[in-house]
């Protein structure tokens, strides 16, 4: 038999990491789905709204963007994390197994929450490109993926913005494409860019330009997140 501590720790780890990532859903989405869903679907798609009032006060779009981009962000890789579990242990997968589909069901909440505000900030710099063009190629850092511990190939989740063809091992000067609408956040220290105010918003298939060395965080379902500041093309 082998030794199973390892496992009961990180079981008791990730129930503790559930507990939190599931206040946090709840603090995040019921202020931005339960208080007003129908306000948030029309409110926010007016151009040029950038904070709403609600009954528990006003909320500034970028900073919700950031804080939901993070739980659905947390909640991906926490997910990734108990399936690799899983399929190395399979004796675990019952105990598992309700933890993640939990988890699984507050993503699909937070990726949903997400998907609005950025086609939010979307429009929002579209207009505002007409009249001041240069305001919107504000340079920030953007996700560019999970990487594996060599830091030379990708992880393989979801949790990745450029194509899986371009090589992880990204350069300055360098342009690449988004796959899909990402934020850009502000500088921040090394390996927490995480905590970054959102800047901005890179469209879908829009190109951005690499200005510095790439960073990295630690990612709990191993590897690390890739991030590198862009400067919108």
């Amino acid at each position: 038999m082998g030794d199973k501590r390892p496992l009961h720790e990180f079981v008791g780890m990730t129930t503790d990491v559930s507990v939190l990532l599931r206040e946090l859903c709840v603090v995040a989405l019921f202020c931005l789905l339960f208080f007003w869903p129908d306000v948030f679907k029309a409110r926010l798609t007016r151009l040029g709204v950038s904070k709403v009032t609600t009954p528990v006060g006003e909320i500034d779009i970028n900073e919700a963007g950031g804080t939901v981009a993070n739980v659905n962000r947390g909640l991906l890789d926490a997910i990734t994390g108990l399936r690799r579990i899983q399929s190395n242990d399979p004796r675990a997968s019952s105990a598992l197994q309700p933890i993640i589909g939990y988890l699984t069901s507050l993503q699909q909440q937070a990726a949903t929450t997400d998907q609005t505000i950025k086609t939010t900030l979307v429009a929002q710099q579209a207009t505002l490109q007409q009249t001041s063009p240069q305001s919107t190629k504000t340079p920030g850092w953007l996700l560019a993926g999970h990487v594996r511990e060599d830091q030379a190939q990708w992880f393989g989740d979801s949790i990745q913005n450029i194509p899986a063809t371009v090589s992880p091992k990204l350069t300055m000067g360098e342009k690449v494409n988004v796959i899909t609408t990402a934020y850009l956040r502000a500088d921040a220290p090394p390996g927490q860019h995480f905590t970054g105010k959102v800047i901005g918003v890179v469209p879908e298939n829009g190109q951005v330009q690499v200005i510095s060395a790439p960073d990295y965080s630690d990612a709990i379902a191993g590897g690390y997140f890739l991030w590198v500041k862009v400067q919108p093309l």
